[in-house]
């Protein structure tokens, strides 16, 4: 399997709090699945369907190899893990790939208010994802308040043109941080928007990161801790 490039999270912060640019987007077995599909998996655990027509734009990110930081998972490999090693060493063999799980560690350490912090201290973050981001003003530690582009929980990527669009304008109205958390749709804008707008601003893929914060435990880990290890660095009331 390829070597996966370990860089801490205090890179990233760094970069961050001294206002430098930079993308980052994070692939794991159900971006795999999107271009490799097993035949019996026919969906994400947030309900996502592995839509056809996801397969060539997810695909096409690793043939475009932009220069930011390709991430993956602990997961990256456990689905069709074999064909996804080799279209990597077919398509892109000298792209390095990064360690995504830098996110959540930060997180599972009770670092999460360090990083509302880094993404508001020049302005005010994006954040591109369901219904639940709401409450996401509500979460300690911003500097500048957040502002909220809904898109649709599941199967975003129906709805890509638009979103583009949004985020284009908001570009153009002088917004630099944009957070993402909608799914596979998170890669394909990243990637789509890298070439026009990756200079000058400052694009994450966030994934599912800031769920526990927002009402949803949405992944083993964040349901093994429980809302009481949350709820010291949101307003909301979890329950």
């Amino acid at each position: 399997m390829r070597e996966v490039i370990n860089i801490p999270i205090e890179h990233y912060l760094q970069l961050l709090n001294e206002n430098k640019p930079f993308s980052l987007s994070r692939f794991g077995d159900g971006e795999v699945l999107c271009m490799f599909p097993n035949g019996w998996l026919h969906q994400n655990c947030d309900g996502s369907a592995f839509l056809p027509e996801l397969k060539v734009p997810m695909m096409q990110i690793f043939k475009n190899k932009y220069p930011y930081y390709h991430c993956l998972l602990d997961c990256s490999f456990d689905l069709n893990g074999d064909k996804f090693n080799e279209f990597l060493e077919h398509t892109c063999p000298d792209m390095p790939l990064y360690n995504g799980e830098v996110l959540q560690g930060l997180s599972f350490d009770g670092r999460i208010t360090e990083f509302t912090e880094a993404i508001s201290m020049h302005g005010n973050p994006v954040f591109v994802g369901g219904s639940h981001f709401e409450n996401i003003h509500l979460l300690k530690g911003f500097k500048n308040i957040p502002f909220y582009l809904q898109v649709a929980n599941k199967d975003s990527f129906k709805n890509v043109d638009v979103i583009l669009q949004r985020i284009s304008d908001l570009f153009l109205q002088g917004q630099r941080m944009f957070i993402f958390s909608c799914g596979y749709t998170s890669k394909i804008l990243i990637d789509t928007l890298y070439p026009y707008i990756g200079e000058d601003a400052t694009m994450i893929d966030a994934g599912s990161l800031f769920d526990p914060y927002l009402g949803i435990l949405s992944r083993d880990g964040m349901k093994h801790r429980g809302f009481s290890f949350y709820q010291p660095y949101t307003k909301l009331k979890l329950t």
